[in-house]
């Protein structure tokens, strides 16, 4: 779900009169990075049983969850620069996109006193399952996608959303609730064979989402360029 360009991209747009407005960071988080400093952190701020996590209902009430977790990203992410809100039409059409993709391990919603308060998704990696499909899906390779996605699943993941309400974000309960989340459904995918996951993208000014996600043993491995030139 990230697309890619090739070096020389840069210097053509640069020419043509365009300069840097946002660079955003993509993380590459895989087994090996270290939790102990990470868990004895959450496990300090959980301490109180305010905060409780659960997965995604994946039953009838899934496009209500989708909608709640919506909800949750269109209020945290509302300052962010360049933020649009999703509309009703949007978070319908994403819903039947996250019910082929998504297990209920790979979504972790945590809640504050009861209500829904934070969350983060990790979806497996589809570039690496159309790898050798040469852009077609038919006349069988949508089969071969399909058992791909959901049974043997591709070996890598990217965390595309996580979210924290903004009344909670500059407290020590929210930075919990974030590195929860992102906790859970690491231990989920990494316990059944995912070897790598990418978390992105994350504006290089926020300091507070870069600051848990290199908590957690994230490394900034790509970083993509945002132009802009007055007209």
């Amino acid at each position: 779900m990230m697309n890619h360009h090739r070096p020389y991209y840069a210097a053509r747009i640069e020419a043509a009169g365009y300069a840097k407005v946002e660079d955003l960071i993509a993380y590459s988080y895989g087994p090996e990075a270290r939790t102990d400093k990470f868990e004895k952190l959450l496990a300090r701020a959980m301490r109180g049983g305010e905060v409780t996590l659960r997965n995604i209902h994946m039953d009838k009430r899934f496009r209500d969850e989708v909608a709640m977790l919506l909800d949750i990203i269109n209020d945290a992410w509302s300052d962010n620069w360049g933020y649009v809100p999703m509309t009703k039409a949007e978070i319908d059409d994403l819903a039947g996109i996250l019910k082929l993709l998504l297990r209920p391990g790979d979504v972790c919603i945590a809640e504050y006193k009861g209500r829904p308060a934070a969350f983060t998704a990790i979806f497996p990696n589809l570039n690496e399952a159309i790898r050798d499909m040469k852009g077609r899906l038919f006349p069988f390779n949508w089969i071969k996608l399909l058992w791909r996605m959901k049974v043997k699943r591709p070996r890598t993941a990217r965390m595309p959303m996580m979210g924290v309400r903004k009344a909670l974000q500059t407290t020590p309960v929210g930075a919990a609730m974030a590195l929860a989340v992102i906790h859970s459904v690491r231990e989920f995918n990494f316990s059944r064979g995912v070897t790598g996951s990418e978390l992105s993208w994350i504006m290089e000014r926020n300091d507070k989402v870069r600051h848990v996600i290199e908590m957690v043993g994230g490394v900034p491995y790509k970083t993509y360029r945002l132009y802009e030139k007055p007209l």
